[in-house]
């Protein structure tokens, strides 16, 4: 940015009362204390390649059976329901389900910061990225969105508020044109982005999750993140933004660019006053849904695809509007968004 006023850091230094942007689903399998060895490897592979297969994204010309016989076969040794996990996310590989995997027990809990489980609470800087704000002296606001690795409600609402927070700083001190960087949010939970940025991607529906049998919705409204008509993340004090205050909008992208992070710049796709530019993304867009596993591993599973506000399905990697090819010691992509809104 030229000129910045002043930078504002993240706001989440306390905690207030709140897989990869993911519709609630989540089937629970009993956990079996009493298997051990080669047969709890052997069940949770089994129950994994059993929800891939009802998966509609998997590959539609693929023999279970055999694939269920080789992935068997990795675990003649096995002895322990872990050793199961590599060969679980090898066979998402096989079944063309790149955007899922199996997440490890003590991984799934901080993410759902299960206090109970976890041996110690994970610190904020684990479980969201960095933040960044500033305002150039001719009105370009800058907002850095980061990943944020968790489903705890508390952290959720406090990156919701602090994301509001600072687009109404920013506003007041002058930003009328908008760059919402994306290029370092690798994913995790889409619900709270969404609600955060909701004044500037506006009121009502700004995408969709699509199965083969119906679509789901994404919605913002007064401060409230929905699916469908589920309340998923609320702010305390929502922000309104005046259309002269969001004139026009750079959605900043990069190959880092994922999963939820990916959702959150297919918001803001078919916005009249919205430009991508940058890198493509990394190209897993599609919804995840959640099952916990015998051992409390976690299935993470790509059942349904995404769409923007208008339902156009996205296939694959976000193409940038204008793509920028990176330059050693300098941010060309940032310099050519600003170039832009000061030209609008």
């Amino acid at each position: 940015m030229t000129k910045p006023i002043f930078f504002i850091a993240i706001l989440c230094t306390s905690v207030f009362n709140i897989v990869q942007g993911q519709p609630a689903a989540d089937r629970y399998f009993a956990f079996n204390t009493r298997l051990n060895g080669q047969d709890s490897a052997l069940l949770l592979l089994d129950d994994a390649l059993t929800l891939m297969e009802k998966s509609p994204l998997s590959r539609l010309n693929i023999s279970w059976d055999s694939l269920r016989t080789a992935a068997r076969q990795q675990l003649a040794d096995a002895y322990r329901s872990s050793d199961a996990y590599p060969v679980i996310n090898w066979c998402t590989k096989q079944a063309n389900l790149d955007h899922s995997f199996l997440m490890p027990k003590t991984n799934a809990a901080a993410y759902s910061k299960d206090t109970i489980s976890l041996k110690r609470t994970p610190a904020m800087r684990e479980l969201v990225g960095r933040m960044r704000a500033e305002i150039s002296a001719d009105g370009v606001g800058y907002l850095e969105v980061p990943r944020i690795s968790t489903t705890d409600p508390a952290t959720c609402s406090l990156l919701a508020d602090s994301l509001q927070q600072l687009i109404s700083k920013l506003a007041k001190a002058g930003a009328a044109s908008w760059i919402i960087d994306l290029r370092n949010n690798t994913g995790g939970n889409c619900w709270p982005m969404i609600a955060g940025l909701g004044p500037l991607l506006g009121e009502g529906v700004c995408g969709y999750f699509v199965k083969p049998e119906r679509s789901t919705s994404i919605r913002y409204e007064r401060g409230i993140a929905f699916h469908n008509n589920a309340e998923i993340c609320r702010v305390r004090n929502a922000v309104t933004l005046k259309a002269e205050e969001r004139k026009n909008i750079v959605v900043l992208l990069g190959a880092k660019t994922s999963s939820a992070g990916e959702i959150v710049a297919l918001a803001f796709k078919g916005m009249n006053n919205v430009r991508f530019m940058g890198e493509a993304t990394a190209g897993f867009t599609t919804g995840n849904t959640t099952y916990k596993m015998l051992d409390g591993s976690v299935l993470v599973l790509s059942v349904c695809r995404e769409a923007d506000r208008h339902g156009k399905l996205m296939e694959g990697k976000l193409q940038p509007d204008d793509r920028i090819t990176p330059v050693r010691n300098e941010d060309a992509a940032l310099s050519a968004a600003v170039m832009w809104l000061q030209s609008m």
